[in-house]
C-alpha cells in the first residue's frame, strides 16, 4: 500500500489544471474547415480534416501546397459589460504540402493512389486578457495562507471579508502539431490512413489579485493584499493517429478518427510576490520553481457521417470524444454544409457546440511549501461555433475565405477558497480566415 502525503495530493490536483488548459482545443485551420465548423471527417479532401481523421488524405487526387492566415479579435464580458478585455491576434495556424503518388491500377480496381502528407497546424492559441471586479463576499487570499500555513513573514490582512476585488489576468501561448500522415484510396470506397503527430507547446500567463478592506481599528485607512503570479509552460510530445471512410455508396460517406494520448514532457516554472498594507507597505519575493514532468495530451475520438447531393451539396454531421486524465470527457457535436452553385465555386456554413472540458473542482492548491505561486484558475463551461465560409477551387489555384464567431462561457477563480465565488465571464470571439493553395 503507497501512502500519499498531503503534498503529493496538492501536486496532483495542480497538475489537472494544468492538463486543463493544456488539453484545450479550438475549431482552427483552413478556411473550409473553419467554415464547415470542423465537420469534415467523413468528408477528407483537406489538410486541416486530416486532424481529425487521417482517412480523409486518400481523397486527394492532385498535389497540393496550403497557407493559411486568420486574424481574431476577442472581447470578455463579466455581466454582459465589456471591462477592457479585448485582445486581438494575427497569425498563419496551417501549412501543408500533399503529395499524390498514383499506382497505375485501372480506375475502381484495388489501389488508385497513395497520398503523403506534411503539415503544421496551431491546434489553440492562447490570447486572452481578463479585466474583472466586483465580487463581494470572498473569502481573503491571506486567509487562504493562514489556513495553509503559510508564513510569508509580513502582516496581512487575515480576518476580513473582501470590501472590493479586482483581478487582471493575461495569457498567451500556442499548442502547435506538426503532422505526418499517409493515406491510400482503395477502389474508391475505402479510405484508409495513419499518422504521426508531435506536439510543440507554450502557455504563460501573468495574474494580479487585489483585494481592499473596510476601516481597520477606526483607523482613517484601508488595509490591503496585492499578489502577483507568473506561470509559464514550455513541453512538447508524441501521437499517433489512425482513420478510415467508407463509401458504400455515391451519396454516403462514414468516418472514423482517433488519436492517442500523447508521450511527452513538461517544463513548468512559476513565480510570485505579494505585497500587503499594514503600518506600512510590505512585500515579499517568492523563489521561481521550475520542474520536469511527463504530460499526456488528450485521447481524441472522432466518428462522422456526410451526405453528398449529387455534384451540388455536401452535408456532414460529426461527434467528437476527448479524454483527459483528471479533467471532464469533453464531447462535441459539430454539423456542416457545403453547396456548389457552379463547378469550382463553394458556399459552406457550419455550427459547432462543445462541452466543458474541466472539472469545478481543478483548484491550484496552496500548500506550506509555496510549491505552486500562482493561486488562480478557470474553467470553460462550454462553446458555440457560427461559421460560413466561401472558396474557388481551379485547376491550378485554391482560394478560400472564411468567418467564425465563438461564443463561450467561463468562470475564473481567484483561489482555491473562492470555488464558491468565481467571476462568471462570457467571451466573444470573431474570426476571420483566407486560405490560399496552388494544386496541380
Amino acid at each position: 500500500m503507497v501512502l500519499l502525503s498531503p503534498f503529493t495530493f496538492y501536486l496532483s490536483l495542480s497538475f489537472a489544471q494544468d492538463a486543463q488548459r493544456l488539453g484545450e482545443r479550438s475549431i482552427m485551420g483552413t478556411a473550409r474547415y473553419v467554415g464547415m465548423g470542423g465537420a469534415m471527417s467523413a468528408i477528407g479532401g483537406d489538410p486541416s480534416a486530416a486532424l481529425d481523421n487521417p482517412a480523409g488524405l486518400g481523397l486527394y487526387r492532385h498535389h497540393e501546397v496550403m497557407l493559411t492566415l486568420d486574424d481574431a479579435i476577442d472581447n470578455t464580458y463579466q455581466r454582459g459589460t465589456n471591462l477592457g478585455g479585448r485582445t486581438n491576434l494575427f497569425m498563419a495556424p496551417q501549412a501543408s504540402i500533399v503529395i499524390h503518388v498514383p499506382t497505375g491500377a485501372v480506375d475502381g480496381v484495388g489501389v488508385q493512389a497513395h497520398n503523403f502528407l506534411f503539415s503544421y497546424h496551431r491546434v489553440q492559441s492562447y490570447n486572452r486578457l481578463y479585466n474583472v471586479q466586483g465580487l463581494e463576499g470572498i473569502p481573503s487570499l491571506g486567509e487562504l495562507f493562514a489556513s495553509t500555513g503559510v508564513d510569508l513573514g509580513i502582516p496581512y490582512c487575515t480576518e476580513r471579508m473582501n470590501a472590493t476585488n479586482a483581478m487582471t489576468l493575461r495569457e498567451w501561448g500556442y499548442v502547435n502539431n506538426y503532422t505526418f500522415d499517409w493515406a491510400m484510396n482503395i477502389a474508391h470506397k475505402w479510405y484508409v490512413g495513419l499518422g504521426l503527430r508531435i506536439h510543440s507547446f507554450s502557455f504563460a500567463g501573468e495574474a494580479e489579485y487585489d483585494e481592499t478592506f473596510d476601516i481597520y481599528n477606526a483607523q482613517q485607512k484601508a488595509w490591503y493584499n496585492n499578489n502577483w503570479t507568473s506561470l509559464l509552460f514550455t513541453g512538447a510530445g508524441a501521437a499517433l493517429s489512425a482513420g478510415l471512410i467508407y463509401r458504400p455508396t455515391a451519396w454516403l460517406r462514414l468516418g472514423f478518427g482517433l488519436e492517442t494520448p500523447s508521450v511527452g514532457k513538461l517544463r513548468r516554472s512559476t513565480d510570485g510576490d505579494l505585497q500587503a498594507l499594514t503600518d506600512s507597505v510590505r512585500n515579499t519575493s517568492w523563489i521561481t520553481n521550475n520542474e520536469f514532468n511527463d504530460y499526456h495530451q488528450p485521447l481524441h475520438l472522432s466518428t462522422s457521417v456526410a451526405f453528398q447531393v449529387n455534384y451540388y451539396a455536401l452535408i456532414a454531421f460529426q461527434y467528437d470524444y476527448r479524454h483527459q486524465v483528471n479533467a471532464l470527457d469533453n464531447h462535441s457535436l459539430r454539423t456542416g454544409l457545403e453547396i456548389i452553385p457552379v463547378p469550382g465555386l463553394y458556399i459552406n456554413a457550419g455550427y459547432a457546440f462543445e462541452s466543458a472540458f474541466s472539472r469545478s473542482n481543478n483548484v491550484v492548491h496552496v500548500d506550506p511549501t509555496l510549491h505552486r505561486q500562482d493561486v488562480y484558475f478557470q474553467r470553460v463551461r462550454w462553446s458555440q461555433y457560427v461559421s460560413g465560409g466561401i472558396g474557388y477551387r481551379g485547376q491550378y489555384f485554391v482560394v478560400q475565405a472564411a468567418y467564425q464567431y465563438r461564443w463561450q462561457r467561463m468562470q475564473l477563480y481567484a483561489h482555491e477558497n473562492a470555488v464558491d465565488k468565481p467571476y462568471d465571464l462570457n467571451t466573444a470571439t470573431h474570426r476571420i480566415v483566407l486560405t490560399l493553395g496552388w494544386r496541380r
